[in-house]
């Protein structure tokens, strides 16, 4: 795949200056989002936790399959915001331009639609750290109940089923 393959973008940013993963509002009434900053414009792509922890997971196996083919099996050591496109994404894809060796990530405002709505494009350095913040934020939530992995709310009491009533004080 190369950049040209991606221009159909409605909004394509460019290159990137930065993306996050965030999370945003209280625990266990967090919304997800990528913010980006990118030569053409700005974006808040808002997503599902599964979908950013996917998205997370998916890039994490795209660089260690492009390392690996490179450098064999041991690859080398080494709030409040406004943006120009603000979307809940129903699509994402993920993709790789080998020659330039620079990454896209496309959001799609619906599904199976034909055209992204925004890409932006980044290094491997910034896609690696997008992962790394998105599972931070994934797992920054309520604790769980390490018997049934129910949430635990704070100050409220948790009955778990399987303790089977016998839970002690």
């Amino acid at each position: 795949m190369n950049q040209d393959e991606f221009e159909s973008a409605r909004h394509d940013l460019g290159a990137c200056h930065q993306i996050t993963a965030e999370s945003v509002g209280p625990a266990g009434q967090r919304h997800f989002r990528l913010r980006t900053e990118a030569e053409r414009g700005s974006a808040l792509i808002w997503l599902e936790k599964e979908q950013l922890y996917q998205l997370a997971l998916s890039i994490k196996q795209l660089l260690r399959t492009e390392m690996a083919q490179h450098f064999g099996d041991d690859p080398p050591s080494g709030g409040e915001a406004t943006a120009d496109y603000d979307f809940k994404a129903a699509q994402l894809a993920l993709g790789h331009d080998k020659d330039r060796d620079i990454y896209v990530i496309m959001a799609h405002e619906r599904a199976n639609a034909a055209q992204p709505t925004v890409a932006v494009w980044m290094s491997s350095q910034q896609i690696n750290a997008l992962a790394d913040q998105a599972f931070w934020a994934c797992a920054a939530g309520r604790p769980r109940c390490p018997l049934c992995g129910a949430p635990l709310n704070d100050g409220e009491s948790h009955v778990c089923a399987l303790t089977n009533g016998h839970a002690k004080e």
